[in-house]
């Protein structure tokens, strides 16, 4: 099986990701380690990068082994591959204005002369937006609307959400007490005190204040 974590930046798809990985690691399901080749950062938790995505469906045997991958992936060639079954999409869905301002205080700690949100929106956020906009249309021309994961439902409804997710990924029903752990293992503190411990290696890009 191949999980495949994908979304427009800044759509939640890191939060889906280390949901994915709780839930895998509570149901004792082994996450095979994907060879660097096929990566252009082995600091990333982006193994497969979508110009080498092909090759890994050629070369790899997704059937009897789990894969995991975080992706950003868009090109139209990509979404036209009959996927077999055990490839699963999660597309994680986000609010455009939150997204938007989540891309905005993501530059500004990697760039420093980042520093003026009207500079930002009139220049590199509107098309941002836009191209939040095209990629969500592609990627639902393509998918059934049940692998598409809301951020504002995993806010508001944690539970059914985290549910939906292990449904469609075959995993059987989780207990109150899996998804209370999962809950805490993907909060945002736990998440930001595994980047302070070198445990993470979400946002590995960025430089200075990777926890922010």
């Amino acid at each position: 099986m191949l999980i495949i974590c994908n979304g427009i930046f800044k759509s939640g798809s890191t939060w889906l990701h280390a949901i994915v990985l709780e839930i895998l690691k509570i149901k004792n399901i082994d996450i095979e380690e994907v060879d660097s080749r096929y990566t252009n950062n082995i600091n990333s938790p982006t193994p497969i990068i979508e110009s080498k995505f092909a090759e890994f469906l050629k070369n790899e045997d997704y059937e009897k082994y789990t894969y995991v991958n975080k992706s950003h992936f868009y090109r139209l060639s990509t979404f036209e591959i009959e996927f077999s079954e055990s490839i699963i999409f999660l597309f994680s869905v986000r609010d455009i204005k939150d997204s938007i301002v989540s891309h905005y205080f993501h530059l500004r700690e990697k760039y420093n002369f980042i520093n003026n949100f009207n500079i930002y929106y009139w220049t590199l956020g509107r098309l941002k937006a836009y191209e939040i906009v095209l990629f969500n249309k592609l990627y639902r021309k393509y998918f059934n609307e049940n692998r598409f994961i809301l951020y504002s439902n995993l806010k508001e409804d944690f539970d059914s959400t985290v549910q939906q997710i292990a449904r469609s990924i075959g995993v059987a029903d989780l207990s109150i007490e899996e998804i209370n752990y999962i809950r805490e293992n993907t909060s945002l503190q736990k998440m930001r005190e595994g980047i302070l411990k070198g445990e993470s290696n979400y946002y590995s890009t960025v430089n200075n204040g990777r926890e922010k």
